[in-house]
Protein backbone atom coordinates (compact mmCIF):
# COMPACT_ATOMS: atom_id res chain seq x y z
CA UNK A 1 0.00 0.00 0.00
CA UNK A 2 1.30 3.56 -0.89
CA UNK A 3 1.24 5.51 2.33
CA UNK A 4 1.09 8.52 0.50
CA UNK A 5 -2.46 9.84 0.70
CA UNK A 6 -4.21 10.77 -2.62
CA UNK A 7 -7.86 11.06 -2.15
CA UNK A 8 -8.10 12.48 1.28
CA UNK A 9 -11.84 12.77 2.62
CA UNK A 10 -11.54 16.05 4.09
CA UNK A 11 -8.66 17.76 4.33
CA UNK A 12 -7.20 19.40 1.03
CA UNK A 13 -3.49 18.95 -0.11
CA UNK A 14 -1.31 22.45 -0.50
CA UNK A 15 2.15 21.18 -1.36
CA UNK A 16 2.26 20.49 -4.86
CA UNK A 17 6.09 20.79 -5.95
CA UNK A 18 7.94 17.41 -6.23
CA UNK A 19 11.81 17.56 -5.45
CA UNK A 20 14.69 15.21 -5.16
CA UNK A 21 16.76 14.86 -2.13
CA UNK A 22 20.26 12.58 -1.72
CA UNK A 23 19.40 10.18 1.05
CA UNK A 24 22.90 8.43 2.29
CA UNK A 25 23.55 8.26 -1.54
CA UNK A 26 20.04 7.35 -2.68
CA UNK A 27 18.08 9.87 -4.55
CA UNK A 28 14.66 10.08 -3.08
CA UNK A 29 11.42 12.45 -3.77
CA UNK A 30 9.41 14.16 -1.35
CA UNK A 31 7.22 17.48 -1.58
CA UNK A 32 8.41 20.72 -1.01
CA UNK A 33 7.54 22.40 2.30
CA UNK A 34 7.04 19.43 4.23
CA UNK A 35 9.09 17.90 6.71
CA UNK A 36 12.26 15.75 6.16
CA UNK A 37 11.53 13.37 8.46
CA UNK A 38 7.71 12.83 6.76
CA UNK A 39 9.73 12.15 3.10
CA UNK A 40 11.45 9.73 4.72
CA UNK A 41 8.83 7.94 6.48
CA UNK A 42 6.93 8.00 2.81
CA UNK A 43 9.69 6.59 1.48
CA UNK A 44 9.69 3.33 3.59
CA UNK A 45 12.91 4.83 5.87
CA UNK A 46 11.54 3.87 9.45
CA UNK A 47 14.74 4.53 11.63
CA UNK A 48 15.45 7.90 11.61
CA UNK A 49 18.20 7.47 14.64
CA UNK A 50 19.39 6.02 17.57
CA UNK A 51 19.23 6.84 20.75
CA UNK A 52 22.40 8.53 21.80
CA UNK A 53 23.31 6.09 24.99
CA UNK A 54 22.09 2.48 24.42
CA UNK A 55 21.77 2.84 20.69
CA UNK A 56 17.97 1.69 20.45
CA UNK A 57 16.43 2.60 16.98
CA UNK A 58 13.94 5.61 17.04
CA UNK A 59 11.34 6.59 14.55
CA UNK A 60 8.66 9.74 13.28
CA UNK A 61 6.32 10.44 15.64
CA UNK A 62 7.60 9.20 19.20
CA UNK A 63 8.14 12.98 21.00
CA UNK A 64 6.82 14.89 18.41
CA UNK A 65 5.43 18.40 19.56
CA UNK A 66 7.98 18.22 22.90
CA UNK A 67 10.00 21.27 23.03
CA UNK A 68 12.91 19.30 21.79
CA UNK A 69 12.71 16.08 20.43
CA UNK A 70 15.68 14.03 19.90
CA UNK A 71 13.89 10.99 17.58
CA UNK A 72 14.64 12.39 14.60
CA UNK A 73 17.59 14.11 14.45
CA UNK A 74 19.35 14.15 11.33
CA UNK A 75 22.81 15.72 9.30
CA UNK A 76 21.47 17.83 6.85
CA UNK A 77 24.00 19.30 4.19
CA UNK A 78 26.78 18.54 7.18
CA UNK A 79 25.14 20.26 9.81
CA UNK A 80 24.74 17.67 12.69
CA UNK A 81 21.43 17.68 14.96
CA UNK A 82 19.11 18.86 12.81
CA UNK A 83 15.33 18.02 13.61
CA UNK A 84 14.07 16.17 10.70
CA UNK A 85 10.36 16.66 11.80
CA UNK A 86 10.84 20.52 12.01
CA UNK A 87 12.86 21.49 8.82
CA UNK A 88 11.35 21.87 5.71
CA UNK A 89 12.05 20.27 2.18
CA UNK A 90 13.36 22.25 -0.30
CA UNK A 91 15.02 20.01 -2.54
CA UNK A 92 18.61 19.33 -3.29
CA UNK A 93 19.70 18.51 0.28
CA UNK A 94 21.90 15.84 1.41
CA UNK A 95 20.69 13.88 4.42
CA UNK A 96 22.18 11.41 6.41
CA UNK A 97 21.21 9.85 9.51
CA UNK A 98 23.39 10.06 13.04
CA UNK A 99 24.94 8.13 16.40
CA UNK A 100 25.78 4.74 14.53
CA UNK A 101 28.46 2.41 12.96
CA UNK A 102 28.93 1.37 10.25
CA UNK A 103 24.83 2.17 9.71
CA UNK A 104 21.70 3.19 11.73
CA UNK A 105 20.11 0.14 9.96
CA UNK A 106 23.17 -2.35 10.96
CA UNK A 107 24.62 -0.44 14.07
CA UNK A 108 27.22 -2.54 15.63
CA UNK A 109 27.10 -0.07 18.85
CA UNK A 110 23.33 -1.71 19.26
CA UNK A 111 24.60 -4.62 21.12
CA UNK A 112 25.00 -2.07 24.40
CA UNK A 113 21.14 -2.11 24.81
CA UNK A 114 21.37 -5.89 25.82
CA UNK A 115 23.81 -4.71 28.81
CA UNK A 116 21.76 -1.55 29.83
CA UNK A 117 20.89 -2.91 33.10
CA UNK A 118 24.43 -2.92 33.83
CA UNK A 119 25.04 0.88 32.31
CA UNK A 120 22.45 2.71 34.16
CA UNK A 121 22.29 6.44 34.35
CA UNK A 122 25.75 8.03 35.97
CA UNK A 123 27.49 4.86 36.18
CA UNK A 124 30.09 6.46 34.97
CA UNK A 125 30.79 8.86 37.48
CA UNK A 126 30.53 5.67 39.91
CA UNK A 127 32.79 3.73 38.01
CA UNK A 128 35.72 6.10 37.84
CA UNK A 129 35.09 8.11 41.01
CA UNK A 130 38.65 7.53 42.00
CA UNK A 131 40.63 8.27 38.75
CA UNK A 132 40.18 11.13 37.12
CA UNK A 133 42.23 10.47 34.44
CA UNK A 134 40.30 7.42 33.62
CA UNK A 135 36.71 9.64 33.94
CA UNK A 136 37.84 12.07 31.57
CA UNK A 137 39.29 9.48 28.74
CA UNK A 138 35.75 7.50 29.10
CA UNK A 139 33.47 10.77 28.84
CA UNK A 140 35.60 10.74 25.53
CA UNK A 141 34.92 7.55 24.55
CA UNK A 142 31.06 7.99 25.18
CA UNK A 143 31.04 11.14 23.74
CA UNK A 144 31.85 9.34 20.45
CA UNK A 145 29.72 6.54 21.22
CA UNK A 146 26.76 9.00 21.47
CA UNK A 147 27.68 10.76 18.02
CA UNK A 148 29.48 13.87 19.33
CA UNK A 149 32.73 15.12 19.54
CA UNK A 150 33.04 14.86 15.57
CA UNK A 151 34.31 17.86 13.41
CA UNK A 152 32.13 20.54 11.75
CA UNK A 153 33.10 21.49 8.53
CA UNK A 154 33.46 25.02 7.42
CA UNK A 155 31.03 24.51 5.07
CA UNK A 156 28.87 23.99 7.34
CA UNK A 157 30.05 26.28 9.63
CA UNK A 158 29.40 28.85 7.57
CA UNK A 159 25.81 27.88 6.73
CA UNK A 160 24.66 27.87 10.33
CA UNK A 161 25.68 31.09 11.17
CA UNK A 162 23.34 33.83 11.41
CA UNK A 163 24.37 37.30 12.02
CA UNK A 164 22.48 38.99 15.14
CA UNK A 165 19.51 41.35 14.20
CA UNK A 166 19.88 43.98 17.64
CA UNK A 167 17.67 44.86 19.60
CA UNK A 168 13.73 45.57 18.78
CA UNK A 169 10.78 46.95 21.31
CA UNK A 170 7.20 46.23 20.86
CA UNK A 171 4.50 46.42 22.47
CA UNK A 172 3.37 42.71 22.70
CA UNK A 173 5.08 39.79 21.54
CA UNK A 174 2.98 36.69 21.66
CA UNK A 175 4.83 33.74 21.86
CA UNK A 176 2.93 30.66 19.82
CA UNK A 177 0.70 30.66 16.93
CA UNK A 178 -1.77 28.28 17.46
CA UNK A 179 -5.55 29.46 17.45
CA UNK A 180 -5.07 31.23 21.21
CA UNK A 181 -1.93 33.04 20.11
CA UNK A 182 -3.63 33.99 16.76
CA UNK A 183 -6.69 35.23 18.54
CA UNK A 184 -4.71 36.75 21.29
CA UNK A 185 -2.83 38.87 18.59
CA UNK A 186 -5.22 39.83 16.16
CA UNK A 187 -7.52 41.35 19.71
CA UNK A 188 -4.48 42.96 20.73
CA UNK A 189 -3.55 44.61 17.33
CA UNK A 190 -7.23 45.19 16.84
CA UNK A 191 -7.00 47.40 19.58
CA UNK A 192 -3.93 49.75 18.73
CA UNK A 193 -0.47 47.53 19.99
CA UNK A 194 1.77 46.64 17.57
CA UNK A 195 2.88 42.89 17.78
CA UNK A 196 5.38 40.43 17.00
CA UNK A 197 4.16 36.79 16.73
CA UNK A 198 6.91 34.37 17.62
CA UNK A 199 5.84 30.66 16.25
CA UNK A 200 8.59 27.57 15.84
CA UNK A 201 5.96 25.97 12.68
CA UNK A 202 6.58 26.66 9.07
CA UNK A 203 3.05 28.17 9.27
CA UNK A 204 0.34 29.50 11.87
CA UNK A 205 -2.22 27.44 13.01
CA UNK A 206 -0.67 25.13 15.67
CA UNK A 207 -2.46 21.92 16.15
CA UNK A 208 -5.62 23.19 14.89
CA UNK A 209 -4.29 22.92 11.12
CA UNK A 210 -4.35 19.20 11.72
CA UNK A 211 -8.24 18.94 12.84
CA UNK A 212 -10.62 17.94 10.39
CA UNK A 213 -13.52 18.10 12.75
CA UNK A 214 -15.89 21.38 13.21
CA UNK A 215 -14.82 23.75 15.94
CA UNK A 216 -17.43 25.75 16.97
CA UNK A 217 -17.19 29.71 17.08
CA UNK A 218 -17.91 32.76 19.67
CA UNK A 219 -20.96 33.40 17.12
CA UNK A 220 -22.39 29.78 17.22
CA UNK A 221 -21.20 28.69 14.04
CA UNK A 222 -18.85 26.01 13.25
CA UNK A 223 -16.26 25.49 10.48
CA UNK A 224 -13.55 22.81 10.41
CA UNK A 225 -10.71 23.65 12.12
CA UNK A 226 -8.01 23.38 9.42
CA UNK A 227 -9.75 26.04 8.12
CA UNK A 228 -10.26 28.26 11.09
CA UNK A 229 -6.65 28.06 11.74
CA UNK A 230 -5.94 29.32 8.18
CA UNK A 231 -8.50 32.14 8.06
CA UNK A 232 -6.99 33.18 11.43
CA UNK A 233 -3.69 33.13 9.87
CA UNK A 234 -4.35 35.01 7.01
CA UNK A 235 -6.17 38.02 9.03
CA UNK A 236 -2.97 37.66 11.19
CA UNK A 237 -0.40 38.01 8.19
CA UNK A 238 -2.67 41.01 6.56
CA UNK A 239 -2.81 42.63 9.59
CA UNK A 240 -0.84 46.10 8.94
CA UNK A 241 0.48 46.01 13.02
CA UNK A 242 0.78 42.55 13.16
CA UNK A 243 4.79 40.87 11.95
CA UNK A 244 4.68 37.14 12.31
CA UNK A 245 7.75 35.24 12.83
CA UNK A 246 7.68 31.32 11.05
CA UNK A 247 10.35 28.93 12.19
CA UNK A 248 11.31 31.09 14.97
CA UNK A 249 11.79 30.05 18.56
CA UNK A 250 11.42 31.94 21.80
CA UNK A 251 15.10 31.17 23.11
CA UNK A 252 13.66 32.35 27.11
CA UNK A 253 12.79 34.96 29.03
CA UNK A 254 15.19 36.96 31.12
CA UNK A 255 15.57 39.62 33.81
CA UNK A 256 14.43 43.00 32.26
CA UNK A 257 12.14 41.34 29.97
CA UNK A 258 14.38 40.45 27.22
CA UNK A 259 13.06 37.66 24.82
CA UNK A 260 15.77 36.57 22.68
CA UNK A 261 14.22 34.77 19.41
CA UNK A 262 16.21 32.63 17.37
CA UNK A 263 14.81 33.38 13.66
CA UNK A 264 15.79 31.75 10.06
CA UNK A 265 18.02 35.01 9.52
CA UNK A 266 19.58 35.29 13.30
CA UNK A 267 18.78 35.72 16.19
CA UNK A 268 16.38 39.11 17.01
CA UNK A 269 16.23 40.42 20.49
CA UNK A 270 12.95 41.61 21.59
CA UNK A 271 11.91 43.51 24.33
CA UNK A 272 7.96 43.54 24.50
CA UNK A 273 6.28 45.58 26.62
CA UNK A 274 3.85 43.18 27.08
CA UNK A 275 3.49 39.37 26.59
CA UNK A 276 1.12 36.84 25.73
CA UNK A 277 2.44 32.60 26.42
CA UNK A 278 0.43 31.13 23.93
CA UNK A 279 3.05 27.56 23.65
CA UNK A 280 0.29 24.80 23.45
CA UNK A 281 0.21 21.53 24.51
CA UNK A 282 1.97 18.31 23.60
CA UNK A 283 1.14 14.95 23.97
CA UNK A 284 2.08 12.39 26.57
CA UNK A 285 3.65 8.65 26.38
CA UNK A 286 2.16 6.28 28.28
CA UNK A 287 5.21 4.25 29.59
CA UNK A 288 5.42 0.25 28.65
CA UNK A 289 8.42 -1.69 27.33
CA UNK A 290 9.22 -0.90 24.12
CA UNK A 291 7.34 2.09 23.98
CA UNK A 292 10.13 3.94 22.02
CA UNK A 293 10.17 1.69 18.86
CA UNK A 294 9.39 2.78 15.31
CA UNK A 295 6.01 3.00 14.91
CA UNK A 296 5.01 4.02 18.59
CA UNK A 297 3.45 7.00 17.80
CA UNK A 298 1.73 9.96 19.79
CA UNK A 299 -1.81 10.88 18.11
CA UNK A 300 -0.78 14.38 17.54
CA UNK A 301 2.10 13.47 15.67
CA UNK A 302 -0.22 10.99 13.52
CA UNK A 303 -3.06 13.48 13.13
CA UNK A 304 -0.49 16.11 11.40
CA UNK A 305 1.08 13.16 9.44
CA UNK A 306 -2.57 12.72 8.26
CA UNK A 307 -4.50 15.55 7.88
CA UNK A 308 -1.09 17.95 6.58
CA UNK A 309 1.42 16.02 4.96
CA UNK A 310 -1.13 13.14 3.47
CA UNK A 311 1.02 10.30 4.60
CA UNK A 312 -0.20 7.39 6.40
CA UNK A 313 1.79 6.19 9.46
CA UNK A 314 1.53 2.70 8.18
CA UNK A 315 -0.85 0.19 7.45
CA UNK A 316 -2.59 -1.51 10.36
CA UNK A 317 -2.46 0.20 13.87
CA UNK A 318 -3.57 -0.53 17.22
CA UNK A 319 -4.71 2.96 18.84
CA UNK A 320 -3.70 2.94 22.81
CA UNK A 321 -6.09 6.08 24.44
CA UNK A 322 -7.39 7.40 27.57
CA UNK A 323 -9.77 10.42 26.18
CA UNK A 324 -11.65 11.04 22.96
CA UNK A 325 -8.97 12.85 21.41
CA UNK A 326 -7.63 9.17 20.45
CA UNK A 327 -10.94 8.22 19.13
CA UNK A 328 -10.97 10.65 17.21
CA UNK A 329 -7.44 10.23 15.78
CA UNK A 330 -8.42 6.43 15.07
CA UNK A 331 -11.80 7.50 13.09
CA UNK A 332 -9.80 9.93 11.14
CA UNK A 333 -7.08 6.54 10.35
CA UNK A 334 -9.80 5.00 9.34
CA UNK A 335 -11.19 7.28 6.74
CA UNK A 336 -7.51 7.46 4.76
CA UNK A 337 -7.75 2.99 4.33
CA UNK A 338 -5.79 2.65 7.44
CA UNK A 339 -7.12 -0.74 9.47
CA UNK A 340 -7.48 -0.52 12.77
CA UNK A 341 -6.51 -3.79 14.73
CA UNK A 342 -7.87 -2.30 17.90
CA UNK A 343 -8.84 0.63 20.10
CA UNK A 344 -7.64 0.06 23.65
CA UNK A 345 -8.61 2.23 26.57
CA UNK A 346 -7.42 0.71 29.92
CA UNK A 347 -10.63 2.93 31.32
CA UNK A 348 -14.00 1.15 32.73
CA UNK A 349 -16.31 0.49 29.33
CA UNK A 350 -18.90 2.84 30.64
CA UNK A 351 -16.22 5.74 30.44
CA UNK A 352 -14.71 4.82 27.36
CA UNK A 353 -17.68 4.10 25.64
CA UNK A 354 -19.02 7.69 26.20
CA UNK A 355 -15.54 8.76 24.93
CA UNK A 356 -15.76 6.97 21.78
CA UNK A 357 -20.10 7.51 20.91
CA UNK A 358 -18.48 11.08 19.53
CA UNK A 359 -16.14 9.52 16.81
CA UNK A 360 -18.49 5.91 16.24
CA UNK A 361 -21.60 7.09 16.77
CA UNK A 362 -22.80 3.72 15.60
CA UNK A 363 -20.79 2.01 18.28
CA UNK A 364 -17.30 0.91 17.89
CA UNK A 365 -18.48 -2.53 17.41
CA UNK A 366 -20.90 -1.27 14.42
CA UNK A 367 -18.01 -0.51 12.76
CA UNK A 368 -15.99 -3.73 13.49
CA UNK A 369 -12.69 -2.64 15.42
CA UNK A 370 -12.13 -4.59 18.76
CA UNK A 371 -12.84 -2.57 21.37
CA UNK A 372 -10.87 -3.37 24.56
CA UNK A 373 -11.40 -1.58 27.59
CA UNK A 374 -10.23 -2.37 30.93
CA UNK A 375 -7.00 -3.81 28.83
CA UNK A 376 -3.40 -2.34 29.09
CA UNK A 377 -0.20 -2.94 27.35
CA UNK A 378 2.24 -5.01 28.54
CA UNK A 379 4.84 -4.65 25.75
CA UNK A 380 5.44 -3.53 22.23
CA UNK A 381 7.50 -6.03 20.30
CA UNK A 382 9.68 -5.71 17.29
CA UNK A 383 13.69 -4.68 17.14
CA UNK A 384 14.42 -2.14 14.84
CA UNK A 385 10.09 -1.06 14.21
CA UNK A 386 6.78 -2.36 15.69
CA UNK A 387 5.31 -5.98 14.83
CA UNK A 388 3.23 -6.23 17.50
CA UNK A 389 1.37 -5.24 20.49
CA UNK A 390 0.71 -7.65 23.59
CA UNK A 391 -2.08 -6.48 25.93
CA UNK A 392 -3.40 -7.75 28.92
CA UNK A 393 -7.27 -7.24 30.95
CA UNK A 394 -7.08 -5.40 33.63
CA UNK A 395 -8.30 -7.85 35.71
CA UNK A 396 -5.58 -10.26 35.62
CA UNK A 397 -6.89 -12.47 32.32
CA UNK A 398 -5.44 -14.19 29.87
CA UNK A 399 -2.54 -11.70 27.12
CA UNK A 400 -3.71 -11.24 24.08
CA UNK A 401 -1.13 -10.63 21.09
CA UNK A 402 -2.21 -8.14 18.73
CA UNK A 403 -0.45 -7.37 15.18
CA UNK A 404 0.44 -4.23 13.50
CA UNK A 405 2.96 -1.71 12.13
CA UNK A 406 1.59 0.86 13.98
CA UNK A 407 0.88 2.23 17.77
CA UNK A 408 -1.16 5.19 18.14
CA UNK A 409 -0.72 6.83 21.77
CA UNK A 410 -3.46 9.33 23.35
CA UNK A 411 -2.50 9.66 27.13
CA UNK A 412 -3.52 13.26 27.90
CA UNK A 413 -1.74 16.27 27.13
CA UNK A 414 0.41 18.49 29.13
CA UNK A 415 1.26 22.27 29.16
CA UNK A 416 4.25 23.39 27.47
CA UNK A 417 5.51 25.87 30.53
CA UNK A 418 8.74 25.42 29.54
CA UNK A 419 8.96 29.53 28.67
CA UNK A 420 7.20 30.22 32.02
CA UNK A 421 9.48 27.73 33.99
CA UNK A 422 12.40 30.38 33.75
CA UNK A 423 10.10 32.37 35.70
CA UNK A 424 9.48 30.17 38.37
CA UNK A 425 12.88 30.74 39.76
CA UNK A 426 11.86 34.78 40.06
CA UNK A 427 9.60 33.75 42.41
CA UNK A 428 6.80 36.12 40.47
CA UNK A 429 4.89 33.38 38.89
CA UNK A 430 3.48 30.26 39.36
CA UNK A 431 1.91 27.78 36.91
CA UNK A 432 -1.33 27.04 38.56
CA UNK A 433 -3.51 27.65 35.17
CA UNK A 434 -6.53 29.95 35.85
CA UNK A 435 -7.68 33.23 36.39
CA UNK A 436 -5.83 33.35 40.00
CA UNK A 437 -2.75 32.60 38.53
CA UNK A 438 0.26 34.55 39.80
CA UNK A 439 1.55 36.44 36.67
CA UNK A 440 3.87 39.48 36.39
CA UNK A 441 1.99 42.50 35.30
CA UNK A 442 2.16 42.66 31.92
CA UNK A 443 1.80 39.41 31.28
CA UNK A 444 -0.83 36.52 30.64
CA UNK A 445 -0.73 32.95 29.68
CA UNK A 446 -3.73 31.38 26.86
CA UNK A 447 -4.59 28.01 25.11
CA UNK A 448 -2.77 24.97 25.59
CA UNK A 449 -0.30 26.59 27.78
CA UNK A 450 -2.65 27.31 30.17
CA UNK A 451 -4.22 24.06 30.23
CA UNK A 452 -6.91 24.71 27.76
CA UNK A 453 -7.75 21.58 25.44
CA UNK A 454 -10.65 22.55 24.17
CA UNK A 455 -10.06 25.12 20.70
CA UNK A 456 -13.47 26.68 20.88
CA UNK A 457 -12.28 28.00 24.60
CA UNK A 458 -8.71 28.63 23.53
CA UNK A 459 -9.99 30.84 20.84
CA UNK A 460 -12.40 32.81 23.82
CA UNK A 461 -9.92 32.89 25.73
CA UNK A 462 -6.72 33.62 23.53
CA UNK A 463 -8.62 36.79 22.35
CA UNK A 464 -9.74 38.16 26.27
CA UNK A 465 -6.03 37.82 26.81
CA UNK A 466 -5.10 40.03 23.68
CA UNK A 467 -7.71 42.47 24.63
CA UNK A 468 -6.81 42.28 28.62
CA UNK A 469 -3.47 42.80 27.72
CA UNK A 470 -3.96 45.63 25.29
CA UNK A 471 -5.89 47.68 27.98
CA UNK A 472 -3.19 46.61 30.65
CA UNK A 473 -1.34 49.85 32.09
CA UNK A 474 0.16 50.22 35.33
CA UNK A 475 -2.43 52.98 36.45
CA UNK A 476 -5.11 50.69 35.07
CA UNK A 477 -4.59 47.04 35.14
CA UNK A 478 -8.24 45.45 35.36
CA UNK A 479 -9.30 43.03 32.50
CA UNK A 480 -12.04 43.82 29.69
CA UNK A 481 -15.48 43.47 30.88
CA UNK A 482 -16.20 41.07 27.38
CA UNK A 483 -14.14 38.89 25.06
CA UNK A 484 -14.08 40.49 21.35
CA UNK A 485 -14.86 37.71 18.42
CA UNK A 486 -11.74 37.47 16.41
CA UNK A 487 -13.24 36.42 13.58
CA UNK A 488 -15.16 39.41 11.17
CA UNK A 489 -18.89 39.24 11.29
CA UNK A 490 -20.16 36.43 8.31
CA UNK A 491 -16.81 34.90 8.64
CA UNK A 492 -17.97 31.87 10.85
CA UNK A 493 -17.60 29.26 8.54
CA UNK A 494 -19.54 26.47 7.64
CA UNK A 495 -21.23 23.47 9.33
CA UNK A 496 -18.57 20.08 8.79
CA UNK A 497 -18.61 16.46 9.53
CA UNK A 498 -15.21 14.42 8.97
CA UNK A 499 -15.35 11.64 11.60
CA UNK A 500 -13.11 13.79 14.33
CA UNK A 501 -13.76 15.80 17.12
CA UNK A 502 -12.34 19.00 18.26
CA UNK A 503 -12.52 18.07 21.90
Amino acid sequence: MNLRIIDHPASPYQRSRRVAFTFEGRTLHGYAGEPVATALHAAGVRVLSRSFKYHRPRGIGLTCGAPSCPSCQLTIDGQYGVSGCATPLRGGESVRRERAWPSVDHDLFGVIDRFSPFIPAGFQFRLFRRSPRLAHLAERVMGLIAGGGREVTPDAIARAARPGLGERRTALAVVGAGVAGLAGALAAADAGLDVVLVDQGAEPGGALRAETAPVRTPDGGATPGFALAAELAARAAAHPAIEVLTGSTALGWYEGGVLPVHTPSGVLTLRPARLLVATGDYDQPLLFPGNDRPGVMLAGAVQQLVNIDHVRPGRRAVVVTRDAYGYAVAAQLRAVGVEIAALLDPRPGERAGADAAASFPSGVAASGVPHLTGHTVREALGRRRVTGLVVQPGHGGRSVRLSCDVVVVSAGRRPAEELLLQRLYHGDITLDPGPDAALPDGVAVAGGAAGITDPTEALTTGADAGARLARWSPENPAPPETSPNPLPPGQAGRPFSSGGTSE
